[in-house]
């Protein structure tokens, strides 16, 4: 019978941003296949039996729109002070250094087989260490934790080497990883359907870049649960609002949900979007219907690298189409993963990442139901020994484009399918 998910935690103090099995020359444990490049083989400790608790916040930030640096808080027992860094009987001594990568994982048989789910893969920023006081407290390490978007927020770039006119995001996106050495193996690059300008080599952060070359693709670049740059393209994020969903329910039947947060306001209407190109000119539009039921509710992104003005009045109707109305949200869903009686829930708050799509729904009153279609835009996991509570916080997907055949984004009833650029 299948139990509940195993938490596992482990610390690996070699040098370098890559996760996994170093490829070391001559070294008949790391293969070709199952290595990957690295200077130094791992030093990997693992802590799962010590692991206290454990919080981990990934996602969009709704206000500001856009895919922020991941975080997770890991408390350790440590009795000994293994983990004190000026303790100079710890076996980890002179290890115990700023960004140390640092994964969190699940280990789950849901009667198939042992799986292992990594939920987080980051880099330690911090040691807090708290001394035992009382009778019935205990000594603990905690460890601040942060992904890989921190290694591209401290890198300040003028110019973007191997860049030109004419690029894809893709493309541009390479360029600028490569500028940090973000290694190859962790990356997961789409080629982009937009072309951009020459770079504009001006003072900003790596990662204010990345995310002006996001934004101009209208796509998704963020850093997954196993440590890697992923960015989507702007026709992948439209076809996976066509992929078979998770579906949750609250009647019994699919995958049951323990919590739901509903939402009806206006911090999601824009009815009046300016976008603008770096060297373009303002491209505007409006909904006036919306703006009549409304008020003006106002966007604008600026300083975009698209090539043509053409494309970016593009954006702009397209972001129009998706704003311009109020909707009734699913802001987010709670998931109880401590629960050896739902497997099907367990594999689903696990495997689930970033833009994983979801079907969900809520019988209201007088047996009436609500259903919407979501993308997972954030999960964060709070875990103890004796709890484990997912959520998936959830947004409808802003590029619903128009595919043939598609029994939901086929359909041209100004509700869902809309022709994109």
């Amino acid at each position: 019978m299948p139990g509940t998910p195993t938490l596992g935690v482990s610390i690996d103090f070699a040098n370098g941003p890559a996760f996994g099995n170093p490829l070391i020359l001559d070294d008949p444990s790391t293969p070709l296949g199952t290595g990957i490049l690295a200077d130094a083989p791992a030093d990997v400790v693992d802590v799962s039996d010590i692991a206290l608790r454990v919080s981990i916040r990934r996602g969009r930030n709704r206000i500001l729109n856009n895919f922020e640096a991941g975080t997770a808080t890991v408390v350790l027992e440590d009795t000994n002070g293994d983990y004190n860094p000026q303790n100079s009987s710890s076996p980890y001594f002179s290890k115990l250094l700023p960004l140390r990568k640092i994964r969190i994982y699940a280990d789950y048989d849901d009667g198939g087989g042992l799986e292992r789910y990594y939920i987080f893969s980051g880099y330690i920023t911090s040691f807090d260490n708290t001394f035992k006081l009382g009778l019935d407290e205990v000594s603990t390490v905690t460890f601040q934790c942060v992904d890989a978007f921190r290694l591209l927020q401290t890198v300040n770039i003028t110019t973007v080497a191997g860049s030109s006119a004419g690029q894809t995001t893709g493309a541009r996106l390479e360029n600028l990883l490569d500028i940090a050495s973000f290694p190859t193996s962790q990356r997961a690059i789409d080629v982009g359907d937009t072309t951009v300008q020459a770079d504009p080599s001006s003072s900003r952060t790596l990662l204010a870049a990345c995310q002006t070359i996001e934004q101009t693709e209208l796509g998704g670049f963020f850093i997954d649960s196993q440590g890697k740059a992923v960015f989507l393209s702007r026709s992948t994020v439209s076809l996976k609002a066509d992929e078979t969903p998770l579906m949750f329910n609250d009647n019994g039947t699919d995958i049951s949900y323990q919590s739901i947060d509903f939402a009806y306001d206006d911090t999601q209407i824009f009815n009046d979007i300016t976008i603008t190109r770096l060297n373009g000119s303002p491209q505007v539009v409006q909904s006036t219907s919306s703006i009549e039921s409304f008020f003006i509710h106002s966007g604008a992104r600026s300083d975009l690298l698209m090539e043509t003005d053409a494309d970016a009045l593009d954006q702009a109707s397209m972001l129009l189409n998706a704003r311009e109305n109020a909707l009734l949200r699913i802001d987010s869903i709670g998931l109880n993963l401590m629960d050896s009686d739902a497997s099907n829930r367990i594999v689903a708050g696990l495997e689930a990442d970033l833009f994983t799509l979801i079907n969900v729904t809520k019988t209201g009153q007088a047996s009436s139901t609500f259903t919407l279609e979501l993308f997972v835009q954030g999960i964060n996991h709070d875990i103890t020994p004796n709890a484990w509570q997912t959520t998936f916080l959830t947004a409808e997907p802003i590029i619903q484009s128009f595919i043939l055949d598609s029994a939901i984004q086929g359909l041209l009833d100004g509700t869902v399918g809309v022709l994109s650029y």
